[in-house]
């Protein structure tokens, strides 16, 4: 898998962060820190913690319930389906494709710094 579509992936959540906390029902669950990541060799635990050390503007909204849950839907999803809801992302709020390059770059330490933690 390329590290290009890993990041669109990804990149999916950081790009529709915002926008998640509408979309998820307030009962959704967490999933377990050892889901596996499509695409990465890390769980969702080693991503999230990734986030944490990379990314405290992003980590900060895995805070509130509602986006976290919405987060560990997408980035568990199979490849396919997460470019898929990348792209839905962008098409809903298309003023977000300017930051897209930013967002990848700063995914790719995080997909390649997960394994560490």
């Amino acid at each position: 898998m390329s590290s290009r579509f890993t990041r669109i992936k990804l990149g999916a959540i950081t790009l529709g962060i915002g926008a998640a906390a509408l979309a998820v029902p307030a009962t959704a669950s967490a999933a377990p820190p050892t889901t596996p990541v499509p695409g990465t060799n890390c769980t969702l635990g080693q991503v999230e913690r990734s986030i944490d050390a990379n990314a405290p503007e992003v980590s900060r909204y895995l805070d509130n319930p509602r986006i976290k849950a919405e987060f560990e839907r997408v980035v568990t999803l199979p490849d396919a389906a997460r470019r898929a809801e990348a792209e839905r992302y962008l098409d809903r709020y298309p003023q977000l494709r300017q930051y897209r390059p930013a967002i990848e770059d700063r995914i790719a330490v995080i997909e390649n710094t997960c394994s560490r933690f």
